[in-house]
C-alpha cells in the first residue's frame, strides 16, 4: 500500500510541479501586474466571495462519494446518475443564494456580471471534482492526476495568447474569468470520456428518489464541514476588501501574499486527496495504518517546513522577485501566512485521517470553533491593522483548527504516531530555523541567503536521519 501511495504521489506531484507554478507565477501573477492591484483586487474579492457558498454545490456528496466508492467500487453504477441530478439542482440553489446575497450587499452591475461568471466556474469545478472523485475512489490515481491539472493547462494556453499573443482581445477580469469557463468545459468532457473508458457508468438512467434523498442525508455532515472549513480559511480574503478603507486595493495587496500561501498549500492538498481513499480503504479492511501514517507525516511536514522557514526569513527578497508595488505590506503579511501554511499542512494530515475514520461531526465542531475565532479576530484586527490583521486572523484560525485535530487524533490513536518522528521534526524545525538566521546574518537579506537556507535543509534532514540515503535508494528500487 505504501508503494501504491508513493508512486501515485510522485506522479501527481510531478504533473502539478510543472503546471501549477506556471499558472500561479507566469499567468495569474502577470494578469495582476497587467490589470493592477485595484482591478485584480476587485476580481480577487469576488472570486473568494463565490467560494464562501461553494458547499451548496455539493453538500459534501463528493467527499462522501470518494469514501464510499473506496469502500465499495460497485456503487458507482448506482450512484453516478443520481448524484448528477443532485448537483444540477444544487447548482440552481447556489446561483440564487450567491447572486441574491451579492445584490443584498449592494454589489453593482459589474460586480454581479462577474460574480455570475465566477459562480458558473465554481459549478463546473465542482462537477469536474465529482467525476474525479469516482476515478480516485476506484484507485485510478493516474487518470485523476492528469485531470487535476487539465483545466489549468488549458487556461494557461488561452491566457498566454491573451497576454503575449498580440490578439485584438483586450484582457479584462471578465475575459480572464471566461477563459477559465472554457477550460473547465473542455476538461469535464475529457473526464467523462476517461471514466467511461475505465468503468461502465450510466449517465442516462431512471432516477431513484429514495437513493437521491439518502445520498443528500449522508452527505450533509460533509457539507457542514466544507462550509465551516471554507469560512475560516477564505473569509479573510473577502473581509479585507469589506473592512479596509482602501477596499479593492487592500484586497489586491493581500492577494500578492495569499497567492504564495495558496500555491504552497497545493502540495498538502494533493497529498490529502491521495491519502483519503487509501486510508479509508485500509481502515474499512481493519488494516494497520501506522507505517503509512508516519511515512506521510515526514513526507508532508518536512518539505512544508523546508519552504516555510526561508520564505519567512527572506520575505522581502521573495516578494521583490514577484512584484514591484506594495512590497512593504505584502511581505509582512507573507510571514504570517507562511506560519499558517505549516498549520494547514498539519490540518491536512490529521484532518484527513479523522475523515477516513468517519469523525465528521468532530471535525465540524472544531471548524465551527475556528470560524468563531476567525470572525471575531477579523472584526478586531482588520480595521486596526488592515492587510496584516487579515493575515493574523488567518494564522490564528488555522493554528486552532490544526492543533485540535492533532489532539483528538492522538487521543484516539496515539499509538499510530511515532514519538521518534515527532521528536526529530521538532529538532529539525529548531535547528533549521537557527541555521537560516545564521545564514541571513552571514550573507545578508537576499535571494542568495534564501537559496542557501533552502539547500541547508537537506543537511539537517540527513543529519537527523529523518530520511537516509539507503532508505531513499530502497524506496526508489521498490517503485
Amino acid at each position: 500500500m505504501r508503494k501504491l501511495f508513493a508512486t501515485n504521489l510522485i506522479f501527481l506531484l510531478l504533473l502539478n510541479v510543472v503546471v501549477k507554478p506556471l499558472w500561479i507565477f507566469a499567468i495569474d501573477r502577470n494578469v495582476q501586474i497587467v490589470l493592477g492591484a485595484q482591478e485584480y483586487g476587485f476580481y480577487f474579492a469576488l472570486f473568494n466571495f463565490s467560494l464562501l457558498f461553494n458547499f451548496l454545490l455539493d453538500l459534501g456528496i463528493t467527499n462522501f462519494n470518494n469514501r464510499e466508492i473506496s469502500y465499495n467500487p460497485q456503487l458507482i453504477s448506482q450512484q453516478f446518475a443520481n448524484v448528477l441530478v443532485i448537483k444540477l439542482v444544487l447548482a440552481l440553489v447556489y446561483f440564487m443564494v450567491t447572486l441574491g446575497i451579492g445584490v443584498s450587499l449592494g454589489f453593482g452591475k459589474r460586480h454581479i456580471v462577474l460574480l455570475a461568471v465566477l459562480t458558473l466556474n465554481q459549478f463546473l469545478a465542482s462537477l469536474l471534482l465529482f467525476i474525479r472523485s469516482n476515478l480516485n475512489g476506484l484507485h485510478l490515481f493516474k487518470a485523476d492526476s492528469v485531470l487535476s491539472v487539465m483545466d489549468k493547462a488549458i487556461v494557461i494556453v488561452l491566457v498566454s495568447l491573451l497576454l503575449w499573443g498580440n490578439l485584438k482581445i483586450q484582457l479584462t477580469v471578465e475575459v480572464f474569468a471566461l477563459s477559465q469557463t472554457l477550460a473547465y468545459v473542455v476538461a469535464i468532457f475529457i473526464a467523462i470520456w476517461l471514466l467511461q473508458g475505465k468503468y461502465s457508468i450510466a449517465i442516462y438512467r431512471e432516477f431513484d428518489r429514495i437513493t437521491i434523498i439518502t445520498l443528500i442525508k449522508k452527505g450533509l455532515p460533509f457539507a457542514a464541514l466544507v462550509l465551516l472549513m471554507t469560512l475560516y480559511s477564505r473569509l479573510d480574503t473577502v473581509m479585507v476588501e469589506r473592512l479596509c478603507p482602501e477596499g479593492a486595493v487592500s484586497a489586491g495587496i493581500y492577494a500578492q501574499a495569499f497567492r504564495l500561501f495558496d500555491a504552497f498549500n497545493m502540495y498538502s492538498y494533493l497529498f490529502a486527496a491521495l491519502m483519503l481513499p487509501i486510508f479509508s480503504r485500509m481502515m474499512s479492511n481493519q488494516e494497520d495504518i501506522t507505517e503509512l501514517f508516519n511515512f506521510s507525516f515526514n513526507l508532508i511536514l518536512i518539505p512544508v517546513v523546508a519552504v516555510a522557514v526561508p520564505t519567512m526569513i527572506y520575505n522581502r527578497p521573495v516578494m521583490s522577485v514577484l512584484y514591484h508595488e506594495h512590497i512593504d505590506v505584502s511581505s509582512k503579511a507573507l510571514v504570517l501566512l507562511m506560519g499558517s501554511f505549516v498549520f494547514v499542512a498539519l490540518s491536512y494530515l490529521f484532518g484527513t485521517a479523522l475523515t477516513a475514520k468517519g469523525k465528521i461531526w468532530l471535525l465540524c465542531r472544531i471548524s465551527l470553533g475556528a470560524v468563531i475565532v476567525s470572525l471575531f479576530s477579523m472584526l478586531i484586527l482588520i480595521p486596526r491593522f488592515g492587510v496584516i490583521g487579515a493575515a493574523m486572523a488567518n494564522l490564528l484560525a488555522n493554528a486552532i483548527a490544526s492543533l485540535l485535530q492533532a489532539f483528538f487524533f492522538i487521543r484516539s490513536q496515539g499509538s499510530v504516531i511515532s514519538k521518534t518522528s515527532v521528536l526529530k521534526l521538532s529538532l529539525y524545525i529548531v535547528i533549521y530555523t537557527a541555521l537560516g538566521l545564521i545564514i541571513q546574518y552571514s550573507v545578508g537579506n537576499n535571494l542568495t541567503g534564501f537559496i542557501a537556507t533552502l539547500a541547508s535543509s537537506l543537511l539537517v534532514v540527513f543529519g537527523l536521519r529523518i530520511f537516509s540515503f539507503r532508505a531513499i535508494v530502497n524506496f526508489t528500487r521498490g517503485i
